[in-house]
Order: C-alpha cells, then sequence, then structure tokens
C-alpha cells in the first residue's frame, strides 16, 4: 500500500512537469491488458495474467484483502472455489482515460463482472478499479492496484441481507410461536383445573 501511496504522490507532484499523452502504441499495449484479464478470468487462467505484474506488484483487492504476485492466485482459487467447476466468471473491462508520466502511468476504470455459479446462482455486479504501471524493456507491468465495490449496493451484501431477513424472520415466528403456545396449554390447563 505504501508503494501506491508514494507512487501515486510522485504522479500528482510530477504532472505539470512530466505528463505526456502516451503514444498510441502504449495505449494499444494496456487495452490488450485488459483484454489478457478478460481472457485470464474466462478461462481460469491466472498464470497468463501474472506475466504483466511486476515481480514486486502489490494490490489491495475489493475484499480488503492485500496481494502480491504470488499471492492473488489464492483469492483467485478463494472465488473459483466458490463459483463451482461448472460455473463461469466473465469480466469486461470498461477503461477510463489514462494518464501517463514518461515510463509510469496511472490507469483506470470500470470492471462489469458476470457470475454464474454451478449451482445456478446469477451474479452480476461493477467494481471499480485503479492500476499503476510502468514501462520495462518496452513492455508495461502492473507495479500496484487497487479494486473497490460500493460496500451496500452488491449482490454480495444483498444475499446476506436476504439470508439475514429469513434468519431472524423465522427466529422471530419460534420466539413468537414458543411463548404463545405455551400460554396457550397453560390457559387450558388452568381452565380444565378450574
Amino acid at each position: 500500500m505504501n508503494v501506491l501511496i508514494t507512487t501515486l504522490l510522485v504522479l500528482i507532484l510530477a504532472a505539470p512537469v512530466a505528463a505526456a499523452d502516451g503514444s498510441e502504441e502504449d495505449k494499444q499495449a494496456l487495452r490488450a491488458m485488459a483484454r489478457l484479464f478478460e481472457q485470464a478470468v474466462g478461462q481460469r487462467d491466472l498464470k497468463r495474467f501474472q506475466t504483466v505484474l511486476a515481480p514486486e506488484f502489490t494490490g489491495t483487492l475489493v475484499t480488503d484483502e492485500v496481494v502480491n504476485r504470488e499471492s492473488i492466485a489464492g483469492f483467485w482459487n478463494w472465488v473459483w472455489g466458490l463459483i463451482g467447476g461448472k460455473g463461469r466468471w466473465e469480466v469486461k473491462i470498461e477503461p477510463d482515460d489514462t494518464l501517463f508520466f514518461g515510463d509510469l502511468a496511472v490507469a483506470r476504470g470500470l470492471a462489469n463482472d458476470h457470475i454464474v455459479t454451478a449451482s445456478g446462482r446469477d451474479y452480476r455486479f461493477k467494481w471499480h478499479w485503479t492500476l499503476v504501471l510502468q514501462k520495462r524493456e518496452g513492455q508495461w507491468k502492473a507495479i500496484a492496484g487497487h479494486g473497490s465495490m460500493d460496500p451496500l449496493d452488491n449482490p454480495f451484501i444483498k444475499l446476506e441481507q436476504t439470508w439475514l431477513k429469513l434468519l431472524f424472520g423465522v427466529g422471530g415466528l419460534l420466539v413468537g410461536l414458543i411463548p404463545g403456545v405455551g400460554g396457550t396449554l397453560l390457559l387450558r390447563r388452568r381452565a380444565r383445573a378450574t
């Protein structure tokens, strides 16, 4: 996280001096990285995307987990475990304008995900992403990244809210029935006794 903050501060301070539009070749290379990510997700092949991550890459995921180039595989496997073997996960990257600062770039945008689990559950959600990249030996490498999702308006929170409503609804019904039935039985017993 410190790498991301430091890099962003340097970019902001250097912006008036070093800002550049980026060549069309650079823009195409970054678009190709976005397509590579889409393909890696769809084909369950993280190794394809790990090749564009710098060895020192660090990122913060939508789950608030901080990962590096190797540990991102743990998150990837966890998600696929939830989706299941016959499920599918598609993502469409919508990049915003990228800021170029010589051999550094700050890319950001929106990702539209569509997950269908092996059991048939359908999830559609969006998340925002930011990626700091550096051009090394003619190749762009991601050095830091961040993903964020609306903490209140997303399908996972809505699912949890549905389960909580069901849990508390059924729990409330049971809590209400026990004294109600018990009270009724007690009143009947007293009525018989008199």
